[in-house]
């Protein structure tokens, strides 16, 4: 086969196209590289999100009340030394020793104190873990508003921009004879109220951006808008209402502090009983040690040991009234996880709901976008033969509109309800969307 030779004058010109084409493409293929999914948003509202951090490191904090409250039966070891003057005998004696003192028996209550604290740290895990979805759910919304807004913003740009092409074709036929002054105003007064309405689209869209920067904690870029995670939906609303009362965090974090309170009647009931402590020390002088068998109060040094039971007989209520107490503090743990879990269940109905209702609004609206496009396009073929006025067209026109923003809010409302599920049921954790592994951070001892 003959090759087929390019002129000089057309290579050129051939190669100012396609420098021409490649500078058109650049910047939308720079822009494709640089879009921001919904998934990445996520990722940095989970790890930016101050309101999360904090949430985090309450939880490092309280991971600490558990070895608060097992030091109390740890051995505890004390110097003591001190120099005092006796006026009876005229002469300075001092004093020294070490002591350790142990606490052999407490009734259980270091046991039981124990149990409590890891019932609340695995309380203050689920709430970190609750907050993290709420925080997750909230970032949605922010990318999803960004989204919608912005449409809503290129939307009323596209009416405008129709309409004052419509008003110079208007003025164009009235030079020519062909149209009233009247049809200029309809055209004009639309113009006008369509720019008012691209100016509030502006301003939403720049709220909008805000709670963005607020919630994800960085600038909303180009973002590529989201989809319904319909893989982690459950498949009815049974199958929701189930894993609800299963998983849901805040659920979760109400039933480990009735456990907690049951530990704690424990508590209460251990300072009925009796006490046991013992001491070792060597030293010389007097009184080192709290426990009377332990007094050193000879001049040599000396050694010793001794045990110290205490048996409660009248406290003068107050042990018995913390009993009490402690009890009605169970019951009303246990009443607080009936409310959550009615709470949870309402949650996850109205979730459900919502997301139905929002997928029938968004077909319905695809539907009446296509109609309105129709019937301006009618009017539009209509009046330019005569059979419809300029006001029908601006009508239609309006129309057109009014059904686009209607369903570009419907699709928002489909993508935040599928995840509005996610939250209601306890499945939008960084660990159920893949974003992260689990954070170094958050481990509790």
């Amino acid at each position: 086969m003959r090759a087929i030779r390019v002129p000089n004058g057309d290579s050129c010109s051939m190669k100012r196209i396609l420098v021409t084409l490649v500078a058109m493409i650049a910047p939308i293929a720079m822009a494709e590289a640089h879009a921001e999914p919904l998934s990445s948003a996520l990722a940095k509202a989970y790890h930016n999100n101050p309101t999360l951090n904090a949430a985090r490191a309450g939880v490092r904090a309280s991971a600490y009340d558990i070895d608060i409250a097992r030091s109390a039966m740890h051995p505890k070891i004390t110097w003591r030394s001190g120099i005092g003057y006796n006026s009876s005998a005229a002469t300075n004696r001092g004093t020294f020793g070490i002591v350790l003192d142990q606490t052999l028996f407490d009734g259980l209550q270091t046991t039981n104190n124990v149990e409590v604290n890891k019932a609340r740290q695995r309380a203050a895990e689920e709430n970190t873990r609750n907050t993290e979805q709420n925080i997750l759910f909230e970032a949605t919304e922010a990318y999803m508003d960004v989204v919608l807004t912005r449409r809503i913003v290129v939307l009323r740009k596209q009416d405008l921009d129709f309409l004052k092409e419509l008003t110079r074709s208007e003025i164009a036929r009235h030079q020519a004879g062909e149209r009233t002054r009247t049809n200029i105003a309809q055209a004009e007064a639309r113009r006008a109220a369509a720019q008012a309405e691209l100016s509030l689209a502006h301003a939403e869209a720049k709220r909008a951006q805000a709670t963005y920067r607020q919630v994800i904690g960085d600038e909303p870029g180009n973002l590529t808008g989201g989809k319904v995670p319909v893989k982690m939906l459950p498949a009815n609303i049974d199958k929701a209402l189930a894993i609800a009362a299963k998983q849901h965090p805040a659920l979760l974090a109400k039933r480990h502090l009735a456990e907690g309170a049951m530990f704690n009647v424990a508590v209460s009931e251990g300072k009925l009983l009796p006490t046991v402590k013992g001491a070792i020390g060597i030293g010389r002088g007097e009184r080192v040690s709290a426990i009377d068998a332990m007094a050193f109060d000879g001049s040599a040094m000396e050694q010793k040991a001794g045990n110290e039971l205490k048996v409660p007989i009248y406290q003068g209520g107050k042990a018995a009234a913390e009993v009490r107490r402690s009890k009605e503090d169970l019951g009303k743990s246990n009443f607080t996880v009936d409310v959550q879990h009615a709470e949870v269940q309402s949650k996850a109905a109205s979730a459900w709901a919502q997301y139905q209702g929002a997928l029938a609004t968004a077909s319905a609206n695809r539907a009446a976008v296509k109609a309105a496009k129709m019937a301006k396009d009618g009017m539009m073929a209509e009046q330019a033969i005569g059979q419809r006025t300029l006001l029908n067209v601006l009508e239609a026109q309006a129309d057109v509109v009014k059904a686009q923003v209607k369903l570009a809010t419907a699709e928002r409302e489909t993508v935040v309800g599928g995840y509005r599920i996610l939250s209601a049921i306890g499945r939008l954790g960084a660990k159920d969307l893949g974003l992260v592994a689990r954070r170094a951070d958050t481990e509790t001892r």
